[in-house]
Protein backbone atom coordinates (compact mmCIF):
# COMPACT_ATOMS: atom_id res chain seq x y z
CA UNK A 1 0.00 0.00 0.00
CA UNK A 2 1.00 3.62 -0.39
CA UNK A 3 0.50 6.39 2.08
CA UNK A 4 -2.19 8.94 1.21
CA UNK A 5 -1.01 11.27 -1.49
CA UNK A 6 -1.48 9.55 -4.85
CA UNK A 7 -4.75 8.48 -6.42
CA UNK A 8 -4.01 5.53 -8.70
CA UNK A 9 -7.64 4.59 -9.25
CA UNK A 10 -9.18 7.56 -11.06
CA UNK A 11 -11.81 7.49 -8.32
CA UNK A 12 -11.18 10.78 -6.54
CA UNK A 13 -12.82 12.99 -9.16
CA UNK A 14 -16.19 11.17 -9.05
CA UNK A 15 -16.01 10.91 -5.28
CA UNK A 16 -15.39 14.64 -5.02
CA UNK A 17 -18.57 15.22 -6.99
CA UNK A 18 -20.46 12.82 -4.74
CA UNK A 19 -19.28 14.73 -1.66
CA UNK A 20 -20.37 17.98 -3.27
CA UNK A 21 -23.77 16.55 -4.22
CA UNK A 22 -24.24 15.27 -0.66
CA UNK A 23 -23.53 18.75 0.70
CA UNK A 24 -20.18 17.88 2.24
CA UNK A 25 -18.09 19.99 -0.08
CA UNK A 26 -18.39 23.07 -2.24
CA UNK A 27 -18.85 22.06 -5.91
CA UNK A 28 -15.98 24.40 -6.83
CA UNK A 29 -13.51 22.69 -4.51
CA UNK A 30 -10.53 20.98 -6.10
CA UNK A 31 -8.57 18.03 -4.77
CA UNK A 32 -4.85 18.07 -4.08
CA UNK A 33 -4.18 14.39 -4.86
CA UNK A 34 -2.29 13.97 -8.15
CA UNK A 35 -4.47 12.39 -10.80
CA UNK A 36 -7.63 13.07 -8.82
CA UNK A 37 -9.36 15.38 -11.24
CA UNK A 38 -10.14 12.81 -13.89
CA UNK A 39 -13.54 11.37 -14.64
CA UNK A 40 -12.40 7.82 -13.99
CA UNK A 41 -14.11 5.42 -11.67
CA UNK A 42 -15.68 3.03 -14.15
CA UNK A 43 -14.94 -0.40 -12.72
CA UNK A 44 -13.20 1.15 -9.72
CA UNK A 45 -13.48 -0.54 -6.38
CA UNK A 46 -15.71 0.84 -3.63
CA UNK A 47 -14.09 2.60 -0.68
CA UNK A 48 -15.19 2.83 2.94
CA UNK A 49 -14.29 5.48 5.49
CA UNK A 50 -14.82 4.74 9.18
CA UNK A 51 -14.84 7.27 12.02
CA UNK A 52 -14.60 5.49 15.37
CA UNK A 53 -15.32 7.46 18.52
CA UNK A 54 -15.65 6.48 22.13
CA UNK A 55 -19.44 6.62 21.91
CA UNK A 56 -20.29 6.54 18.18
CA UNK A 57 -19.18 4.55 15.13
CA UNK A 58 -19.89 6.11 11.72
CA UNK A 59 -19.03 4.42 8.43
CA UNK A 60 -19.55 5.67 4.85
CA UNK A 61 -19.24 3.65 1.64
CA UNK A 62 -18.76 5.24 -1.75
CA UNK A 63 -20.21 3.13 -4.56
CA UNK A 64 -18.48 4.20 -7.80
CA UNK A 65 -20.86 2.19 -10.00
CA UNK A 66 -24.02 3.97 -8.86
CA UNK A 67 -22.14 7.12 -7.81
CA UNK A 68 -23.62 7.35 -4.32
CA UNK A 69 -22.69 7.52 -0.67
CA UNK A 70 -24.22 5.17 1.88
CA UNK A 71 -23.69 5.54 5.61
CA UNK A 72 -24.47 3.83 8.87
CA UNK A 73 -24.15 5.11 12.45
CA UNK A 74 -24.38 3.08 15.63
CA UNK A 75 -23.14 3.26 19.23
CA UNK A 76 -19.59 2.06 19.75
CA UNK A 77 -19.44 -1.28 21.57
CA UNK A 78 -18.33 -0.28 25.11
CA UNK A 79 -16.47 -3.58 25.57
CA UNK A 80 -13.74 -2.45 23.19
CA UNK A 81 -11.09 -4.89 21.99
CA UNK A 82 -12.14 -7.46 19.39
CA UNK A 83 -15.78 -6.57 19.99
CA UNK A 84 -15.12 -3.21 18.29
CA UNK A 85 -13.06 -4.65 15.43
CA UNK A 86 -15.89 -7.15 14.88
CA UNK A 87 -18.39 -4.32 14.94
CA UNK A 88 -16.42 -2.40 12.29
CA UNK A 89 -16.21 -5.46 10.05
CA UNK A 90 -19.95 -6.10 10.42
CA UNK A 91 -20.71 -2.48 9.57
CA UNK A 92 -18.55 -2.65 6.43
CA UNK A 93 -20.33 -5.88 5.44
CA UNK A 94 -23.73 -4.26 6.00
CA UNK A 95 -22.81 -1.30 3.81
CA UNK A 96 -21.45 -3.56 1.09
CA UNK A 97 -24.67 -5.57 1.15
CA UNK A 98 -26.83 -2.44 1.12
CA UNK A 99 -24.92 -1.17 -1.90
CA UNK A 100 -25.74 -4.39 -3.76
CA UNK A 101 -22.15 -4.71 -4.91
CA UNK A 102 -21.18 -7.78 -6.94
CA UNK A 103 -18.85 -10.41 -5.51
CA UNK A 104 -15.23 -9.38 -5.72
CA UNK A 105 -12.43 -7.90 -3.65
CA UNK A 106 -13.55 -6.35 -0.36
CA UNK A 107 -13.74 -2.56 -0.35
CA UNK A 108 -10.66 -0.57 0.54
CA UNK A 109 -11.15 0.67 4.09
CA UNK A 110 -9.57 3.48 6.11
CA UNK A 111 -10.35 3.80 9.82
CA UNK A 112 -9.96 6.92 11.94
CA UNK A 113 -9.79 6.30 15.68
CA UNK A 114 -8.86 8.16 18.84
CA UNK A 115 -5.37 7.63 20.22
CA UNK A 116 -2.04 6.82 18.60
CA UNK A 117 -1.84 3.75 16.30
CA UNK A 118 1.66 2.26 16.63
CA UNK A 119 2.93 1.53 13.09
CA UNK A 120 5.05 -1.40 14.34
CA UNK A 121 2.88 -3.29 16.83
CA UNK A 122 -0.53 -2.23 15.51
CA UNK A 123 -1.64 -1.33 19.03
CA UNK A 124 -3.59 1.89 19.52
CA UNK A 125 -2.22 3.81 22.50
CA UNK A 126 -3.81 6.64 24.47
CA UNK A 127 -7.39 5.66 23.60
CA UNK A 128 -8.96 5.04 27.02
CA UNK A 129 -12.49 5.02 25.57
CA UNK A 130 -11.63 1.97 23.42
CA UNK A 131 -10.40 -0.52 26.06
CA UNK A 132 -8.09 -3.27 24.93
CA UNK A 133 -6.86 -1.66 21.73
CA UNK A 134 -3.55 -0.86 23.40
CA UNK A 135 -2.91 -4.62 23.80
CA UNK A 136 -3.74 -5.94 20.32
CA UNK A 137 -2.75 -5.62 16.67
CA UNK A 138 -5.76 -3.63 15.49
CA UNK A 139 -4.99 -3.52 11.72
CA UNK A 140 -4.07 -7.21 11.80
CA UNK A 141 -7.31 -8.19 13.50
CA UNK A 142 -9.33 -6.07 11.08
CA UNK A 143 -7.48 -7.60 8.12
CA UNK A 144 -8.50 -11.08 9.27
CA UNK A 145 -12.14 -9.97 9.49
CA UNK A 146 -12.33 -7.78 6.36
CA UNK A 147 -10.23 -9.86 3.99
CA UNK A 148 -7.88 -6.94 3.27
CA UNK A 149 -5.65 -4.81 5.43
CA UNK A 150 -7.19 -1.40 6.22
CA UNK A 151 -5.42 1.86 6.89
CA UNK A 152 -5.73 2.81 10.56
CA UNK A 153 -4.89 6.39 11.51
CA UNK A 154 -5.59 8.77 14.34
CA UNK A 155 -8.92 10.47 13.63
CA UNK A 156 -7.49 13.98 13.88
CA UNK A 157 -4.78 13.03 11.38
CA UNK A 158 -7.42 11.83 8.94
CA UNK A 159 -9.41 15.01 9.52
CA UNK A 160 -6.27 16.99 8.66
CA UNK A 161 -5.84 14.88 5.54
CA UNK A 162 -9.44 15.51 4.54
CA UNK A 163 -8.98 19.26 4.83
CA UNK A 164 -5.79 19.03 2.79
CA UNK A 165 -7.04 16.64 0.13
CA UNK A 166 -10.52 17.94 -0.60
CA UNK A 167 -10.23 21.67 -0.03
CA UNK A 168 -8.96 24.26 -2.52
CA UNK A 169 -5.67 25.86 -1.58
CA UNK A 170 -5.15 23.46 1.30
CA UNK A 171 -1.39 23.95 1.17
CA UNK A 172 1.27 21.43 2.09
CA UNK A 173 1.44 22.21 5.84
CA UNK A 174 -1.75 22.11 7.89
CA UNK A 175 -2.75 21.32 11.48
CA UNK A 176 -6.26 20.17 12.37
CA UNK A 177 -7.32 20.69 15.99
CA UNK A 178 -10.29 18.53 16.97
CA UNK A 179 -12.21 19.50 20.12
CA UNK A 180 -15.15 17.41 21.25
CA UNK A 181 -15.23 14.60 23.78
CA UNK A 182 -11.46 15.11 23.89
CA UNK A 183 -8.84 17.15 22.10
CA UNK A 184 -6.43 16.01 19.40
CA UNK A 185 -4.32 17.37 16.60
CA UNK A 186 -3.58 16.03 13.13
CA UNK A 187 -0.68 17.16 10.98
CA UNK A 188 -0.07 17.29 7.24
CA UNK A 189 3.54 18.35 6.67
CA UNK A 190 5.15 18.57 3.27
CA UNK A 191 1.93 17.30 1.72
CA UNK A 192 1.98 14.06 3.73
CA UNK A 193 0.41 12.85 6.95
CA UNK A 194 2.83 13.09 9.85
CA UNK A 195 2.26 10.82 12.84
CA UNK A 196 5.76 10.57 14.29
CA UNK A 197 7.92 7.48 14.90
CA UNK A 198 5.38 5.82 17.22
CA UNK A 199 2.18 7.51 16.11
CA UNK A 200 2.26 9.97 19.00
CA UNK A 201 2.67 13.23 17.06
CA UNK A 202 -0.34 15.44 17.69
CA UNK A 203 -1.27 14.06 21.10
CA UNK A 204 -1.84 17.62 22.34
CA UNK A 205 -4.14 16.39 25.11
CA UNK A 206 -0.92 15.85 27.06
CA UNK A 207 0.46 19.36 26.60
CA UNK A 208 1.23 20.77 30.08
CA UNK A 209 -1.37 23.51 29.67
CA UNK A 210 -4.54 24.14 31.67
CA UNK A 211 -3.91 21.72 34.55
CA UNK A 212 -1.07 20.17 36.56
CA UNK A 213 0.67 17.60 34.31
CA UNK A 214 2.04 15.77 37.38
CA UNK A 215 -1.34 15.30 39.03
CA UNK A 216 -2.27 11.60 38.66
CA UNK A 217 -5.81 12.69 37.74
CA UNK A 218 -4.43 14.21 34.53
CA UNK A 219 -2.25 11.30 33.43
CA UNK A 220 -4.96 9.41 31.54
CA UNK A 221 -6.70 12.12 29.52
CA UNK A 222 -3.97 14.76 29.73
CA UNK A 223 -3.85 18.26 31.28
CA UNK A 224 -5.13 20.13 28.24
CA UNK A 225 -7.97 17.68 27.64
CA UNK A 226 -9.10 18.07 31.23
CA UNK A 227 -10.04 21.63 30.31
CA UNK A 228 -10.46 21.67 26.52
CA UNK A 229 -13.24 19.11 26.06
CA UNK A 230 -16.95 18.69 26.62
CA UNK A 231 -16.35 17.48 30.18
CA UNK A 232 -13.95 20.36 30.77
CA UNK A 233 -16.61 22.88 29.73
CA UNK A 234 -19.10 21.29 32.12
CA UNK A 235 -16.62 21.28 35.02
CA UNK A 236 -15.63 24.91 34.44
CA UNK A 237 -19.26 26.03 34.32
CA UNK A 238 -19.93 24.20 37.60
CA UNK A 239 -16.98 26.04 39.18
CA UNK A 240 -18.24 29.44 38.04
CA UNK A 241 -22.02 29.06 38.29
CA UNK A 242 -22.36 26.46 41.04
CA UNK A 243 -24.56 24.16 38.95
CA UNK A 244 -24.13 21.65 36.15
CA UNK A 245 -24.99 22.19 32.51
CA UNK A 246 -24.17 19.98 29.49
CA UNK A 247 -21.69 21.59 27.10
CA UNK A 248 -24.29 22.35 24.38
CA UNK A 249 -26.39 24.20 26.97
CA UNK A 250 -23.36 26.24 28.01
CA UNK A 251 -23.06 27.53 24.43
CA UNK A 252 -26.77 28.34 24.36
CA UNK A 253 -26.56 30.08 27.73
CA UNK A 254 -23.67 32.23 26.52
CA UNK A 255 -25.82 33.33 23.57
CA UNK A 256 -28.57 34.26 26.07
CA UNK A 257 -26.24 36.50 28.08
CA UNK A 258 -25.17 34.10 30.86
CA UNK A 259 -21.96 35.64 32.19
CA UNK A 260 -20.57 32.39 33.59
CA UNK A 261 -21.14 30.60 30.28
CA UNK A 262 -19.47 33.42 28.37
CA UNK A 263 -16.49 33.21 30.72
CA UNK A 264 -16.22 29.44 30.13
CA UNK A 265 -16.02 29.93 26.36
CA UNK A 266 -13.51 32.75 26.72
CA UNK A 267 -11.34 30.54 28.95
CA UNK A 268 -11.55 27.77 26.36
CA UNK A 269 -10.45 30.14 23.61
CA UNK A 270 -7.50 31.25 25.70
CA UNK A 271 -6.32 27.66 26.25
CA UNK A 272 -6.75 26.84 22.56
CA UNK A 273 -4.70 29.91 21.64
CA UNK A 274 -1.93 28.74 23.96
CA UNK A 275 -2.02 25.26 22.44
CA UNK A 276 -1.80 26.64 18.89
CA UNK A 277 1.15 28.79 19.85
CA UNK A 278 2.91 25.74 21.32
CA UNK A 279 2.32 23.72 18.13
CA UNK A 280 3.50 26.57 15.93
CA UNK A 281 6.72 26.81 17.93
CA UNK A 282 7.52 23.22 16.90
CA UNK A 283 6.18 22.71 13.36
CA UNK A 284 4.89 26.12 12.22
CA UNK A 285 2.04 24.98 9.91
CA UNK A 286 0.69 27.49 7.42
CA UNK A 287 -2.90 26.98 8.59
CA UNK A 288 -4.73 25.76 11.68
CA UNK A 289 -8.21 24.29 11.23
CA UNK A 290 -10.57 23.99 14.20
CA UNK A 291 -12.99 21.07 14.06
CA UNK A 292 -14.95 18.58 16.11
CA UNK A 293 -18.31 19.07 17.77
CA UNK A 294 -16.97 21.90 19.94
CA UNK A 295 -14.03 23.19 17.93
CA UNK A 296 -16.08 23.78 14.79
CA UNK A 297 -18.48 26.13 16.54
CA UNK A 298 -18.08 29.78 15.46
CA UNK A 299 -17.83 30.90 19.10
CA UNK A 300 -14.62 28.88 19.46
CA UNK A 301 -13.03 30.43 16.39
CA UNK A 302 -13.92 33.90 17.62
CA UNK A 303 -12.61 33.31 21.15
CA UNK A 304 -9.39 31.70 19.91
CA UNK A 305 -8.71 34.48 17.44
CA UNK A 306 -9.40 37.07 20.13
CA UNK A 307 -6.68 35.64 22.38
CA UNK A 308 -4.26 35.05 19.51
CA UNK A 309 -4.58 38.70 18.51
CA UNK A 310 -3.29 39.71 21.94
CA UNK A 311 0.04 37.93 21.37
CA UNK A 312 0.28 37.14 17.66
CA UNK A 313 -1.54 39.92 15.86
CA UNK A 314 -2.80 38.54 12.53
CA UNK A 315 0.22 36.32 11.87
CA UNK A 316 -1.38 32.98 12.77
CA UNK A 317 -3.96 31.73 10.27
CA UNK A 318 -6.92 29.90 11.86
CA UNK A 319 -10.19 28.81 10.25
CA UNK A 320 -13.08 26.47 10.99
CA UNK A 321 -13.43 23.11 9.25
CA UNK A 322 -15.96 23.11 6.45
CA UNK A 323 -16.67 19.42 7.11
CA UNK A 324 -17.83 19.88 10.71
CA UNK A 325 -18.19 16.53 12.45
CA UNK A 326 -17.54 14.68 9.16
CA UNK A 327 -13.93 15.80 8.71
CA UNK A 328 -12.44 12.46 9.82
CA UNK A 329 -14.80 10.61 7.47
CA UNK A 330 -13.81 12.86 4.57
CA UNK A 331 -10.17 12.16 5.35
CA UNK A 332 -10.77 8.43 5.66
CA UNK A 333 -12.42 8.35 2.23
CA UNK A 334 -9.55 10.35 0.75
CA UNK A 335 -7.02 7.97 2.34
CA UNK A 336 -8.90 4.91 1.08
CA UNK A 337 -8.99 6.39 -2.44
CA UNK A 338 -5.24 6.97 -2.28
CA UNK A 339 -4.52 3.36 -1.42
CA UNK A 340 -3.90 0.71 -4.03
CA UNK A 341 -3.64 -3.01 -3.59
CA UNK A 342 -0.16 -4.47 -3.73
Amino acid sequence: MVMPGTDRTGLAGPLRRALAEAGWLSPSAQVNMPGADGDGGGGAEPVVGVDLGGTKLHAVLYDPVRHRLLDRVEPTDPRGGTDVTSQIAQLVAALTSAAGLPAGPPPRVAVGCPGAPDPVSGAVLHAPNIPGWDRMDVPGDLEARLGARPLVHNDANLAAWGEHAWQPGGGSDLAFVAVGTGVGLGLVLGGRLYAGSRGLAGEVAHLPIGADPFDPVNLVHGPLEQQVSGAGIERRYLELAGRRRPAPEVFAAADDGDGAAAQVLDDLGRLLALALRAVRAIVDPATFVLGGGIGSRPEMLAATRRWLTVTEGESLQVRTSTFGNRAALAGALAAAVSTHRA
